[in-house]
């Protein structure tokens, strides 16, 4: 294999922006030294250390760019760059783009941590043996992690599992087999020692393990280092910790809303996480702070709401309108059940009238060419669902004290969409900063839907179904349980994806889910989405399940997509040793 020159993180590992004061009982230090990690301070210091690497993936701006765009969930809002959404070759897509290399980067600086903590907590001496076990357990779990992430964005990387402290160009990228090796062997080691629940908010615990140990073999299953056992493993793991849910502290919420209201970031249903805190000695707080540990997932999904809508100011309620990721038609037409249309649309499914905000309310009347005669809480913008017939959107015209604007989905554009709201924060300390809420990185529904992937392709369809159904009928409105059920002849991949597209849209996972089941390039080039100026020009039905997804990535993708660059600076540092993936 060729050789790579790694920027690993040596003599200094940041803590400045490690897990919120759930996570550190000490005063945080600005840098971590070996002679310090030969510490007992020093080593829950690293480890702090390594679960804020989470922070440059869950809530960053570039790493949301690397499995949220792309796909056939999202495109490319007004205030985005083509890059990653429209796989545009430049210095916003490619080889060169400061996403690839700072999220690669960032990687091996806390896969190092690890190693580091790894190194130094069997050795030091006044922590308790019991303690010890558990450190070390984190530690896998949150190393195996790192290298699941980049194993699939890369493929072959280099592997590293001794902690360096200083950078080298003796690097290897490493088979990708060989690293699902290592990732499974850090998860089941882990598996031994972990606490059933975890000791504090953030922190991984034995659910956590056996939900990406679940992910990990049904991730291989259809890679190239598969192995013939793959799924029954998927499905052994995704089953156990269903079956004990109770004893890890584990169940779904009963009602879909709750998974993602405030201050509910550690409830039951929530298998990992990463924390955010109010105080601004954990957390970065600065309003330009997009990538660098600043949670910014609440602005990425949210439309202009403050522009050329009457009555309406930006405020913190409604947030900060980034307009970056644009629903596609078949992300909001996904939630469409057969036989619904005009008002009855999306009335089955729940999750849509939930999870996404189609309505604002007044909050400054006079405004933006409104009228003082808007009383505030009244309706100022709404975005039905279906088109409305002329003669309503007469009566709203004609509405009184002053009429609202209406948005049909006809009229969607790159401005003006209906908007995710999962990760809404009303508690960020002003309009424009960064939110305070954890991250929800896993939970688990995704392991029912796993369970049931993972059964559908061992054949065991009945189980396969019955834990779909767990998560459709947990979905479903007042009494409309019965519709939402599935049977075995519905069930293949293809309606799989969609169930993860309803339940877990926006998560960060859709470009990881479409790379797995070999269907990226399909769903980003089935019936594209054109544009023109100010406009979406749809192909997909307003009413129905089409079974049509489309992209606006789909002039320039291409099968070699399936894979991320591999930095331009790991070449150039080797004098072009290392081969980059194919086609880039």
């Amino acid at each position: 294999m060729k050789k790579s020159f790694l920027a690993l993180l040596g003599l200094a590992l940041l803590v400045s922006v490690s897990g919120c004061e759930d996570l550190l009982e000490e005063d945080p230090q600005s840098v971590l030294v070996p002679s310090f990690l030969g510490t007992p301070q020093g080593v829950e210091a690293g480890l702090t250390g390594v679960y804020s690497g989470h922070r440059n993936i869950y809530g960053n701006e570039q790493a949301m760019y690397m499995a949220v765009t792309g796909t056939d969930e999202f495109m490319r809002g007004i205030a985005d760059q083509d890059g990653f959404h429209e796989y545009a070759r430049g210095l916003n897509f490619g080889p060169s783009a400061s996403v690839v290399t700072n999220q690669w980067n960032n990687y091996y600086q806390y896969i190092n941590g690890a190693n580091g903590v790894l190194k130094y907590a069997t050795t030091v001496q006044g922590i308790p043996a019991a303690r010890v076990q558990q450190i070390v357990a984190e530690t896998k779990v949150l190393r195996a992690h790192y290298y699941f992430l980049m194993v699939q964005y890369w493929g072959d990387v280099p592997l590293q599992l001794e902690f360096r402290e200083t950078p080298t160009n003796d690097i290897s990228r490493t088979p990708v087999a060989d690293v699902y090796n290592a990732i499974i062997a850090d998860l089941t080691d882990a598996l031994a020692n972990i606490a059933d629940t975890p000791g504090q908010p953030g922190r991984v615990s034995r659910a956590t393990v056996l939900h990406i140990l679940a992910k990990v073999y049904l991730t291989r299953a259809t890679s190239t280092a598969k192995q013939a056992d793959d799924y029954a493993k998927a499905a052994q793991y995704a089953e156990e910790l269903i079956s004990n849910r109770t004893r890890y502290g584990k169940n779904l919420e009963a009602d879909p809303a709750r998974v993602f209201a405030d201050q509910n970031e550690n409830g039951p249903e929530v298998l990992m996480n990463v924390q955010y805190s109010t105080d601004a000695t954990f957390t970065q707080t600065s309003e330009q702070n997009y990538f660098n540990g600043g949670n910014a997932s609440s602005f990425f999904y949210r439309s202009r709401y403050e522009q050329g809508v009457p009555n309406m100011i930006r405020d913190l309620k409604n947030g900060r309108p980034f307009a970056r990721f644009v629903p596609t038609p078949y992300l909001l037409n996904t939630y469409n059940m057969p036989g619904e249309a005009g008002p009855t649309l999306r009335t089955t499914d729940a999750r849509y009238n939930k999870w996404f905000t189609t309505t604002w309310y007044v909050n400054s009347p006079g405004t933006a060419s409104g009228s003082t005669a808007a009383v505030i809480g009244d309706t100022s913008l709404w975005y039905p669902s279906y088109e409305l017939p002329a003669a309503v959107l007469a009566r709203i015209a004609n509405r009184r004290p002053v009429p609202y604007r209406v948005i049909l989905p006809s009229q969607h554009t790159r401005e003006y969409y209906p908007v995710m709201n999962k990760y809404d924060d009303v508690r960020r300390a002003s309009t424009n900063a960064p939110s305070v809420r954890p991250f929800i990185v896993y939970r688990l529904a995704e392991t029912y839907l796993i369970a049931s992937e993972a059964n559908m392709y061992l054949g065991n369809m009945t189980k396969a179904v019955d834990f779909m159904n767990v998560v459709r009928v947990r979905a479903a409105a007042p009494g409309k349980e019965a519709q939402m059920r599935i049977t075995a002849s519905q069930l293949n991949i293809d309606f799989i994806l969609d169930e993860r597209t309803r339940e877990l849209g926006g998560e960060v996972m859709r470009w990881m889910d479409l790379t797995r089941t070999g269907k990226l390039i399909e769903r980003v080039k089935t019936n594209p989405v054109t544009r023109v100026p100010a406009t979406v020009n749809k192909t997909v039905p307003l009413n129905g399940i089409s079974g049509t997804y489309g992209s606006d990535a789909a002039a320039n993708i291409q099968p070699y997509h399936v894979l991320r660059p591999i930095p331009q600076q790991d070449i150039d540092r080797t004098s072009s040793k290392i081969t980059q993936n194919q086609g880039y």
